[in-house]
């Protein structure tokens, strides 16, 4: 396993010492408004002020050769093509911790990673909780899978927090049925349903006012407790290795795994640990740090720089994984 840090500053894991945010970070997180409690409001007001904040940072996005709109065997989907004719295709699912996000807040995603992977993408509209609770997402972003199985020659998958959870998970799935993928891309994804593991524990408290933000981490615990409320019910269904992929038996043989972290992450630990499983059971896994980043950066491209050195990060790992298949394949 190799693991980077965008700047070189390694974290700050424990001590008095406060966190300290990415300038760029902090001066987001000055110039934020408030949100609607998604414990609380009415789950089309959460969706709405979600998608109104996610664009409103996403700024101009890339130009592609083309932009479809798939059903990918009843998942709606939008296929983007960096040049026309690829072959191979990254099933892209989008974050919102299960319970918000469309086609429209991943569409800078999308594109990015088309163009910095040189392949096309297939980000999809997988269902959302509460009306769809797990494995309703899973479901269709396994679907879209198979369609893409069906329509390209090599498939990758990846996702970003609850999209990279429904990513790995795939991983999982498709080691546990015998198809091949080139490689899964995780970003901050969400791995580990238990809530009181020692690192959620410290974030909580470490993180009471980060960037002078009062109760920064307390809420940021409260949120993720109620994501997997929503997504997962029963909590006896929580720790499957299909919903909580760090609590899978086995990790071996899934696909090669790159995984992009942030310092000041509630799912870095996680994140970590997953890579720590994957290096035991010899599956290739590249981690890489941003340092002084917060969740969510990766689709923040009009007001955070390390978005597009993650996104040509990313990309590159993808280019890497489907020339690595091409090299292997007869």
């Amino acid at each position: 396993m190799s693991a980077a840090s965008r700047r070189g500053i390694p974290a700050v894991r424990g001590g008095d010492t406060p966190p300290q945010p990415h300038k760029q970070v902090q001066a987001f997180l000055d110039n934020s408004g408030s949100s609607p409690d998604p414990w609380a409001a009415d789950i089309a007001a959460v969706r709405a002020d979600a998608r109104a904040k996610v664009l409103a940072v996403t700024g101009e996005t890339a130009p592609v050769a083309s932009v479809e709109s798939v059903d990918a065997d009843g998942v709606p989907a939008r296929l983007y093509r960096p040049k026309g004719g690829e072959q191979e295709v990254l099933v892209w699912a989008h974050g919102g911790g299960w319970i918000h996000g469309d086609l429209d807040t991943a569409e800078g995603v999308a594109r990015e990673l088309a163009n910095r992977a040189g392949c096309g993408v297939l980000s999809i509209d997988y269902r959302l909780a509460p009306e769809h609770p797990f494995p309703a997402g899973l479901d269709d972003t396994w679907t879209a899978v198979a369609w893409a199985r069906r329509n390209f020659g090599s498939v990758a998958v990846g996702g970003d927090s609850s999209g990279g959870n429904l990513a790995a998970a795939v991983a999982l799935k498709a080691r546990d049925e015998g198809v091949r993928l080139a490689a899964q891309l995780l970003v901050y994804p969400v791995l580990d349903s238990f809530e009181n593991t020692d690192y959620k524990v410290a974030f909580r408290r470490r993180y009471e006012t980060f960037a002078g933000q009062p109760g920064f981490g307390p809420n940021t615990y409260r949120r993720l407790q109620h994501i997997w409320a929503t997504y997962v019910p029963d909590p006896a269904h929580r720790t499957a290795s299909y919903a909580s992929p760090l609590h899978a038996e086995s990790v071996r043989g899934v696909a090669p795994a790159t995984i992009i972290t942030a310092e000041h992450d509630f799912l870095r630990g996680e994140a970590e640990d997953y890579a720590r499983r994957l290096r035991v059971a010899s599956v290739p896994v590249e981690l890489i740090e941003y340092a002084g980043q917060i969740h969510g950066f990766f689709e923040m491209f009009a007001v955070m720089t390390d978005a597009h050195h993650a996104a040509g990060k990313a990309g590159d790992a993808v280019r890497r994984a489907f020339q690595s298949t091409r090299t292997i394949e007869p």
